[in-house]
């Protein structure tokens, strides 16, 4: 429960809320998700920067014009590098309530989080229609994978930008006697409901991305090794499938105030989120990253030398063991494939 404020108190010495075992609070060193958010969402801000990279390569590399899913991963990974920048700003109050200050809940952190609940529907979907706008491009010509793709991306459209009104109305200080503290912040109560249900839709979705390309993939007349290979690049959608749960939890927890505390819950939340997002924009990357890997292997001298080497080695242990494969007799490699193969994304990305 909240402790009684007396006039003209100090509020960096007071507790958010007073301790259920009755302890003093621990302003000095307190058990804090700030090490953890940090190291977190730094990792991945780079890692998903990496494979923009590569995703950029790969289009100069083919000389082409960038595409709508390009855009789209491009706006998304800046969206998700603002929230990530934005969370790790807040990790002071990243703690459990009784050790949170209230001096801590200020102006600045009230701002920080009407931000976060506004561009968090947008980010979203940017990195989400970047995946679908590849599938199009992929397996377009695939009548209902175009119709699919289509719905998908009106949908999240309607349901992730239905969250920037919300966040306005119950975030931002709109009334007169409203301003940027505690007050307006706990009068936002109401909106967890709709972000709760946008969780809910958040796990669906990844789900559909997840399976949508996959009957596609088990009819390419490929060999079964690059078609386990196709499906574990597409596959790698189901780590988004983890982080959407792990948000989902976060929001009914908060909304249904299954606990009083609130700050560690809430830090918690924007942690997950902010993995969320960059796991969609690192998986919209995944087939170009995986093409300019390929095409890296091709060009770079020191890697042709060790491929070169290591066959050189197979071919003596062949010979060795009494073996009629020769240098000559090597099977040849899979060229690629004609409809939606690794290397075709991955130009096109």
């Amino acid at each position: 429960m909240f402790m009684e404020i007396p006039p003209g108190a100090d509020l960096s010495q007071i507790a958010f809320i007073a301790n259920p075992d009755g302890s003093p609070p621990n302003f000095v060193d307190p058990p804090s998700l700030k090490a953890v958010t940090c190291a977190v969402i730094i990792i991945l801000m780079v890692i998903s920067f990496l494979m923009v990279l590569f995703r950029i390569r790969m289009n100069l590399k083919g000389q082409e014009k960038f595409t709508y899913d390009d855009y789209f991963c491009i706006v998304a990974w800046i969206l998700a590098t603002v929230y990530g920048a934005i969370v790790i700003s807040a990790t002071p109050t990243a703690r459990h309530a009784w050790d949170v200050p209230l001096g801590a809940i200020d102006a600045s952190w009230v701002k920080r989080s009407a931000v976060l609940g506004t561009i968090y529907g947008p980010a979203m979907w940017f990195a989400k229609t970047a995946i679908l706008t590849m599938y199009l491009r992929a397996f377009g010509i695939v009548r209902w994978m175009w119709w699919c793709c289509h719905t998908g991306i009106a949908f999240l459209f309607c349901a992730y930008w239905s969250l920037v009104p919300v966040s306005v109305t119950y975030n931002f200080p709109l009334r007169a006697h409203q301003h940027w503290d505690l007050a307006l912040s706990l009068s936002s109560t109401p909106a967890q409901l709709p972000f709760v249900i946008m969780g809910l839709i958040s796990v669906v979705s990844d789900l559909y991305i997840l399976i949508l390309p996959f009957p596609i993939l088990l009819k390419l007349h490929v060999s079964r090794r690059r078609k386990i290979g196709l499906c574990l690049v597409f596959a790698t959608a189901a780590i988004g499938i983890v982080s959407s749960c792990l948000v989902l939890y976060f929001r009914v927890v908060l909304w249904k105030n299954m606990t009083q505390d609130a700050t560690w819950y809430v830090a918690s939340s924007y942690l997950t989120v902010a993995v969320e997002i960059n796991v969609a924009v690192i998986i919209s990357c995944v087939p170009a990253a995986a093409a300019s890997w390929k095409l890296f292997s091709q060009e770079s001298r020191p890697f042709l030398s060790l491929r070169s080497a290591f066959k050189s080695s197979r071919n003596l242990i062949h010979v060795a063991s009494g073996s009629n494969l020769t240098a000559g007799k090597m099977p040849k490699p899979y060229s690629g494939i004609k409809l939606a193969s690794l290397e075709s994304v991955g130009a096109r990305s």
